[in-house]
């Protein structure tokens, strides 16, 4: 009987055993399944935290791109002369059977100053009155000179706003200049012969000037004084308040 016990006894823990190793791997399966798991949150974790990474590298470059401070030398490429010709000059030639040509030169001495240059050549007749010159008519008028003057850039970027005065001087010569009153509706027209002289003016200038690679653009209006010495007064120059309005297309060299 004693043997029989002993016998059950070893069976059972045969037994035991044998289920004791049965049911290892699947304990083994459990852990490499939540071992997995676990790796797949770290990996989700890390790539969460490198976009955010990268999102938030991207805003700071943006900002520091919005936020950089004035470098000169990414405004060297302004320091080139320009020529720059006034297409309102022309077109307003043409209109009064002239030929009207007013150019600029700028020629910078930094990203905050430029000297200007502003020749001029008119040639032509007018066989109307054009109310530019105070109402006169001329025949084969003839006007040559040139202005000088200095601009100044607000920003030290020889681009963008700026503030110029320029003084201009011109020998001016014509056939006849009629001149016609129409005060008090009754008009009176006085011819002067063989006109000749100089004429002049100091006219000070608010603009703005854009420039790319190949080619710049500027508009700008001005106001001043005139100075007439033909001797006839009636070009708008003696005692006058000078206004001009110029707009035109350069090209840098």
């Amino acid at each position: 009987m004693k043997n029989s016990c002993n016998a059950v006894l070893l069976v059972l823990f045969l037994a035991l055993f044998a289920n004791a190793q049965e049911s290892q791997p699947l304990l083994s399966n459990d852990s490499s399944l939540a071992i997995t798991q676990d790796s797949s949150l770290v990996a989700a974790q890390e790539s969460s935290s490198s976009i955010a990474q990268e999102s938030s590298s991207s805003i700071t470059i943006e900002c520091e791109q919005k936020n950089k401070k004035y470098a000169p030398e990414d405004y060297q490429k302004n320091l080139r002369v320009s020529a720059y010709l006034n297409p309102l000059a022309l077109f307003f030639g043409a209109a009064n059977n002239m030929f009207m040509f007013n150019s600029i030169v700028e020629i910078p001495l930094d990203l905050g100053n430029s000297v200007i240059i502003q020749p001029a050549v008119w040639l032509g007749s007018s066989n109307r009155y054009i109310t530019v010159f105070e109402d006169v008519e001329f025949e084969k008028l003839i006007r040559i000179g040139s202005g000088i003057g200095m601009r100044r850039y607000a920003y030290n970027k020889s681009q963008g706003f700026y503030l110029q005065a320029i003084a201009g001087a011109y020998y001016i010569s014509a056939e006849s200049i009629s001149k016609k009153d129409d005060s008090d509706w009754h008009p009176d027209i006085t011819t002067w012969k063989k006109v000749n002289g100089l004429v002049g003016d100091l006219v000070f200038y608010l603009g703005s000037t854009h420039k790319w690679e190949n080619i710049s653009f500027f508009y700008e209006f001005g106001a001043g004084f005139g100075y007439d010495g033909t001797d006839t007064y009636q070009l708008g120059y003696i005692n006058k308040l000078v206004l001009s309005l110029n707009a035109g297309l350069g090209i840098p060299f």
